[in-house]
């Protein structure tokens, strides 16, 4: 029970804060009891009541709850409260106080504000030096006092420091450790993938392939009464013309299957591979889309849509025009699998805004984005009961996002639309 209450206040920096200012309170409060007050009675500017440490410590004990939240704010406004209760002689719970806010704004602060901490500490380490030598002979208690907060301030800013970089070690080691056992995990599904589905692929090709020789046979074999040639026989008007237009793309989709698998392999294993970066014919790729429908259906281009495509695609990084046409192809299967009647793909490149705050704190530009509309008409009831459960959509949409790009599916009166959007690059380094 005790370890769970522990694990829930660390788990909420809010709790645990409120916690340490408890903790601080009690002790501050035992210390004051002890009279552990005036310090430095030898530096004090006026003279006070022992009651007025306890209101000090109070005001330091106020600002605890922002330590891991605000804790340039805690810092700054603890300090002010550590000088107003030096000058009425200091009291040991404040300086105790103090101490921790230095330490947690050390281990709780963005990169940019320790940059700020240590030209604070720079300056604040030469204006000591500085009134050391001008005030050590004539006032050896206040340089003596001065000398001391100075070692208070360093001890604590070094124990955050510690902490702060071991914490950033153990980061380190956990992310190197998950990525050794991600890249384990993806070259075992590598293994599977070849041996499990790679070469059932590759058995299923060279079915399909049997199948056309077979066909080829038959048609060439037509009985000489018939009236009919075996080049009409073979025709796509023949009657074995369909049959083998049918295993011509059952073919090329088993052989698009098996290099697609292939790359797959080859991005889970990370393997670097000379055609990751060879220039894709985008011509023979989009062309390869519309074979992935069955006979009978085709695709219909927009006006300009596949030279839309074709030059913005031409522009982008191979492994990146790679994605897109992947994410299509998924989406023409979707179309094959779950649709009806012909395809219809539009293409257009439009402006969109678009922010980039790491180039100029978030000044907004306009940047043109390619987008991609396939809509079909929905399939008869029996095969709409058949639907899958997504995940092709699914990973398509996470394919695009690692390129910055998105995916929208939804139903509509007229059947299904997909639309792929992009960002197309504006510079010579977003080709790289």
């Amino acid at each position: 029970m005790e370890a769970a209450r522990l694990r829930g206040i660390r788990a909420h920096p809010a709790r645990r804060d409120a916690a340490i200012a408890a903790f601080w309170l009690a002790v501050g409060i035992a210390l004051w009891a002890f009279g552990l007050t005036g310090l430095w009675r030898g530096a004090a500017l006026f003279e006070v009541d022992r009651w007025a440490f306890l209101v000090t410590l109070a005001a330091a004990v106020a600002l605890l709850p922002l330590r891991s939240s605000r804790p340039l704010v805690a810092l700054s406004l603890g300090a002010a409260v550590a000088l107003v209760d030096t000058l009425m002689g200091a009291s040991l719970a404040v300086v105790f106080v103090f101490t921790d806010l230095i330490y947690a704004a050390v281990k709780y602060s963005s990169a940019l504000a320790i940059r700020g901490l240590l030209r604070v500490a720079a300056a604040g380490a030469v204006a000591l030096a500085t009134v050391l030598v001008m005030t050590a002979r004539a006032h050896p208690g206040l340089a003596v006092m001065l000398v001391q907060w100075g070692l208070i301030i360093a001890v604590s800013a070094l124990w955050g420091w510690n902490v702060r970089a071991e914490r950033a070690h153990t980061a380190a080691e956990l992310s190197a450790q998950h990525a050794d056992e991600t890249r384990e995990l993806r070259t075992k599904i590598a293994h599977d993938l070849h041996d499990l589905v790679a070469n059932q692929i590759a058995v299923a090709g060279l079915h399909v392939e049997a199948a056309k020789l077979q066909a080829g046979k038959l048609a060439a074999g037509a009985p000489a009464g018939s009236g009919i040639g075996a080049g009409e026989a073979a025709a796509p008007g023949g009657p074995f013309g369909p049959v083998l237009q049918s295993l011509d793309r059952a073919k090329a989709g088993t052989d698009r299957a098996h290099r697609e698998l292939r790359g797959l392999i080859s991005v889970l294993t990370v393997v670097e591979q000379a055609g990751d970066s060879a220039p894709v014919d985008l011509e023979s790729e989009l062309h390869a889309l519309g074979q992935l429908l069955p006979a009978g259906r085709a695709i219909r281009w927009g006006s300009g849509a596949e030279a839309v495509i074709r030059r913005a695609l031409s522009a982008q990084h191979a492994q990146r025009a790679r994605i897109v046409l992947r994410a299509l192809h998924e989406l023409i299967a979707n179309v094959a699998k779950h649709g009806a009647g012909d395809a219809e793909l539009l293409a257009e490149v439009a402006p969109g805004q678009e922010s980039w705050p790491e180039r100029g704190g978030g000044a907004a530009g306009e940047r043109q984005r390619l987008r991609i509309r396939i809509a079909n008409a929905p399939a008869p009831p029996p095969a709409t009961e058949r639907l899958g459960g997504g995940l092709g959509i699914e990973g398509t949409r996470v394919l695009l996002a690692s390129i910055g790009g998105a995916l929208e599916s939804r139903a509509t009166p007229d059947g299904w639309l997909a639309t792929v959007t992009l960002p197309l690059p504006t510079t010579e380094r977003e080709h790289e």
